[in-house]
């Protein structure tokens, strides 16, 4: 890869990474209601270097109880642990994982990359 092409490359990625952490900061559990659940199982998937993570949950809502899969995952998660949850109050089946600070760091690392291409780029220039 060349230098123009690395600039780039790091310029775009940092885009990237300050628009999903944007979304996941503000957008992604818009209008859904936050709840405590209990990680009921979780599997793991593939093998060393490629290994993913299904974490299963229960909650409540209004009564009720729920079964449901989190779309998000951290080291720290373990089967009996209490987690934080988001669902949609008109369909409480619907429901987004904590992501935490997740977007914060993206909101942060974008910028760092981005300006890191402009500057490899005006390097390669000569600026």
């Amino acid at each position: 890869m060349n230098r123009k092409s690395a600039a780039f490359f790091l310029m775009a990625m940092g885009v990237l990474a300050l628009a999903f952490g944007f979304y996941l900061t503000f957008f992604e559990t818009k209008g859904y209601a936050e709840t405590t659940a209990v990680i009921e199982r979780i599997e793991e998937h593939g093998d060393f270097d490629d290994t993913s993570y299904d974490v299963y949950v229960r909650y409540s809502v209004d009564g009720r109880e729920y079964h449901g899969e989190s779309d998000f995952y951290s080291a720290g998660y373990r089967e009996g642990k209490e987690i934080k949850i988001f669902y949609n109050p008109d369909n409480p089946e619907q429901i987004h994982g904590d992501a935490g600070h997740m977007g914060i760091y993206l909101m942060a690392i974008g910028p760092v990359l981005t300006l890191l291409g402009v500057a490899y780029l005006f390097r390669k220039i000569g600026y």
